[in-house]
């Protein structure tokens, strides 16, 4: 289970890196000339600006920036932990990890019948699995303020496009990889925010 859990997290972190990489070896220049004459008409140049940002902001900040890597590797870290234990004679005779549940709509994930299982949490809690837990918490359940956290960085994958797709003008590619720097900071100081705000109020 640590093996695939794992191999989980590694893709759910390929996603947002392997669609840049897509785009900038498939045909960039496709994406060059699509673009450059969707930025030559000011409606859709607003248009994309408007829409098409924010869609890419909610799409890949709290979802695959942020949400898939996060619900893949405490369990990768837990299913470890646990095999660790299994082989200590201290924890013999005991489970070492239950079950919870929470109703649909609470929890991201696919639809599902009925509630959604949470499972792999540990029996015998110590502050290093604690710790883990919360970054568990964090990956399943939804948060306000750690969505918002996340827009930014997921507006900053957005601007990667003509930094990595060759063709673009130097100094295009120059600005946009700024705002990109400048808004993944901004979500780095408000996600570690939003986290300590959940888990470590005042």
């Amino acid at each position: 289970m640590t093996v695939v859990w794992t191999s989980i997290w590694l893709i759910a972190l390929a996603i947002p890196a392997g669609a840049l990489v897509y785009l900038a070896v498939d045909d960039p220049e496709a994406v060059v000339g699509n673009l450059s004459q969707r930025f030559a008409n000011p409606v859709e140049a607003v248009a994309m600006v408007v829409f098409l940002v924010p869609l890419l902001a909610l799409i890949m900040g709290p979802g695959a920036i942020f949400h898939l890597p996060f619900m893949c590797w405490p369990l990768a870290v837990l299913c470890l932990t646990y095999t660790v234990r299994a082989l200590r004679p201290s924890y013999a005779g005991e489970k070492l990890s239950f079950t919870t549940y929470q109703a649909r709509g609470e929890s991201i994930g696919p639809p599902t019948v009925g509630d959604l299982a949470l499972s792999l949490q540990p029996v015998r809690s110590t502050r290093f699995t604690n710790a883990v837990m919360r970054f568990y918490i964090a990956g399943w359940s939804l948060d306000g303020p750690m969505f918002k956290a996340m827009l930014p960085v997921g507006a900053a994958w957005s601007f990667l496009v003509p930094v990595v797709v060759p063709g673009f003008d130097p100094t295009l590619r120059a600005v946009c990889l700024v705002v990109a720097v400048v808004l993944t900071l901004v979500s780095l100081v408000l996600g570690v925010r939003a986290f300590r705000g959940r888990f470590f109020p005042a």
